[in-house]
């Protein structure tokens, strides 16, 4: 039934009997039928284990084995809505069918249950935390300083590292707040219980200590240094940012992707880091906030959908621009956005070089994000549109996109590995910089005899590890010698034992004054000798371009098929060159401007 869902009725039964349910079809309009929905992770790894459903065996997740335990009770039905069981998976038009309804489903259910997991080790203290919070301390919702002051700590609360607390924070790693379904099933929910085990806790409750802890120890929520990751106060703030802009999922964000107020690119852009079973989800588990795509087809291959798109995307954008009277400027930055978030660099799927592969996590922090002390392409701007032309050698349409452009110079050398952090101790950061470091170092020591268009070699590297930004503000270039002081200070107090000399404070300064740019990213000489920043996979010839209208440089690789005098290349990733940053080579009326295409 088109207009229809299903709800999964557990039967009543003692903690050790086979649990039993009941399938029932409901209207989705007016559902006479009170439910709740469970929101969880499917741990498809886990081993599988039986329920009985209609009288038939069916296999789940250990995940949701271990919920419905839970949930199960011991003298009443308890009404639910689970995926693994409402929606037939192994049905694709069933499947596209009941997703396109999951926010709907969401917004009709009574209530919504989040199963962290099972218990562990203090988790049941750990979520009883936020309700003696509330009850004992109020006064930390309004002033997040009293947190480590053990004097403002009342005697009903632990303080701060003790107690509950370690098992609050590890609380926040499970990998419920990674998964990409639970977004929208938050914002679409009226109501919201957090459990672990049978431990309980209001969502709002339970949300207020996370932005408290978040807001005076950020590295308690361990500053995630793993690339494609984000902490879990991240992902808590981005769904009830949505969930207030969606009214609960009644008000749906704009979709048109013209639309200055347009919420895709915020979705996207959180989504690609969000860990989801089959990625084709990465443009359907928004359907009911954001229509990325027009409806859910699990029968598409992800190469396709993906490629379409982008396609789909980049054309409603550059039709807007051309015809009506908009905001320019920022609807071709939200092409150019969208565009460098591809990348040979950043992909894995066979996909155009200058289309987003969004089923791989960021592999470095975009220089772009959140900043507009950038102008390397210079201020004018004009719409790129993609396009479909002859067959391929492989027999399938080619995807391009036609770009204007300045060439600059070619990679001359380039360090092998970006920044990585190897473990999570105390010196994994300066081991990680001291690697980089060394990289950098032996490029230019090798090549110290080419000429060099700076005249202080250390404030070059220091603005150029700074990538010349502060949080997305031009950063002064004493400031950016200071911070590159600081850093081998830090090194030189961290030289190998087992415990940091430098507090968590000066830890998470150094890591976002520095080290958030380097992550992914390698140290690169150019043959006019200018240093530059670009994602590890760089190799010697690789071209250094100014698109028009672009913020920072792209680096380009002709291809092999057809060389470069046909002008077609492959994107591989964005890129910061000192000394062009500004306009320099754009501005530049010597320096012929070019049309190629990105394949």
């Amino acid at each position: 039934m088109s207009g229809s869902f299903r709800v999964v009725t557990v039967l009543p039964g003692r903690q050790n009997e086979p649990i039993q349910c009941r399938l029932q079809e409901v209207p989705l309009k007016d559902c006479p039928t009170r439910f709740i929905a469970l929101s969880y992770c499917w741990n498809t790894a886990n081993t599988l284990e039986t329920i009985w459903c209609d009288g038939r065996s069916l296999r789940v997740t250990a995940s949701l084995f271990a919920a419905l335990r839970n949930a199960r009770a011991a003298s009443a039905k308890v009404n639910l809505w689970i995926d693994q069981i409402c929606v037939d998976q192994t049905n694709i038009i069933d499947r596209n069918d009941q997703v396109s309804k999951m926010g709907a489903i969401f917004k009709a259910a009574s209530g919504v249950i989040v199963w962290l997991g099972e218990e562990s080790h203090g988790s049941s203290a750990a979520m009883e935390l936020p309700k003696r919070i509330k009850k004992y301390w109020p006064s930390l919702y309004d002033d997040p300083n009293e947190l480590t002051n053990p004097e403002k700590t009342p005697p009903e609360c632990p303080r701060w590292g003790e107690g509950a607390w370690p098992a609050f924070i590890m609380l926040l790693t499970r990998p419920w707040f990674r998964r990409l379904w639970v977004i929208q099933e938050v914002v679409c929910a009226r109501d919201i219980v957090m459990t672990c085990g049978t431990a309980t806790s209001v969502w709002d409750d339970f949300v207020k200590l996370v932005h408290v802890v978040e807001a005076r120890h950020h590295s308690a929520l361990g500053v995630n240094h793993m690339l494609g990751s984000k902490t879990a106060a991240q992902y808590i703030n981005f769904m009830q940012e949505l969930r207030t802009i969606t009214s609960q999922g009644t008000k749906q964000a704009v979709r048109d992707y013209a639309n200055e107020e347009s919420m895709a690119p915020y979705v996207l852009r959180m989504a690609k880091d969000c860990e989801a079973t089959d990625h084709r989800d990465k443009l359907f588990a928004f359907h009911h906030l954001v229509r990325l795509w027009t409806k859910p087809d699990y029968a598409m291959e992800i190469e396709m959908l993906y490629k379409l798109f982008a396609v789909q995307y980049l054309q409603r954008i550059a039709y807007a621009i051309s015809e009506f009277s908009c905001d320019e400027v920022a609807l071709f930055r939200r092409q150019l956005e969208f565009i460098y978030t591809g990348g040979l660099c950043n992909q894995r799927l066979d996909l155009p070089s200058w289309c987003p592969d969004w089923s791989v996590p960021w592999q470095a922090r975009p220089l772009w994000l959140g900043t507009s002390c950038y102008t390397a392409g210079g201020t004018d701007v004009a719409e790129v549109t993609p396009f479909m032309d002859d067959l391929g050698p492989n027999g399938r349409a080619q995807m391009r996109l036609p770009v204007k452009v300045k060439f600059f110079d070619r990679v001359l050398a380039a360090g092998s590995e970006g920044l990585q952090m190897l473990g999570t101790g105390a010196q994994a950061l300066p081991e990680a910089l001291r690697t980089w470091l060394f990289q950098a170092t032996s490029l230019l020591h090798m090549n110290r005899s080419r000429p060099n268009p700076y005249e202080d070699q250390k404030i070059a590297m220091a603005r150029t590890m700074t990538a010349d930004q502060d949080q997305g503000t031009k950063l002064a270039i004493e400031d950016a010698v200071q911070r590159y002081e600081t850093l081998l200070e830090f090194l030189r107090e961290n030289d190998g034992d087992s415990q940091p000399k430098t507090d968590f404070h000066d830890y998470d300064h150094t890591y976002y004054s520095i080290a958030s740019f380097l992550r992914g990213r390698v140290f690169f000489l150019t043959e006019k000798g200018y240093y530059g920043l670009a994602q590890a996979g760089l190799a010697w010839g690789d071209s250094i371009a100014i698109v028009r209208g672009a913020p920072v440089p792209v680096l380009l690789r002709p291809t092999l098929e057809t060389g470069p005098q046909s002008r077609e290349y492959r994107f591989l990733c964005e890129g910061f060159v000192l000394g062009i940053m500004d306009g320099e080579v754009w501005n530049d009326d010597t320096i012929p401007r070019e049309d190629i295409m990105l394949v």
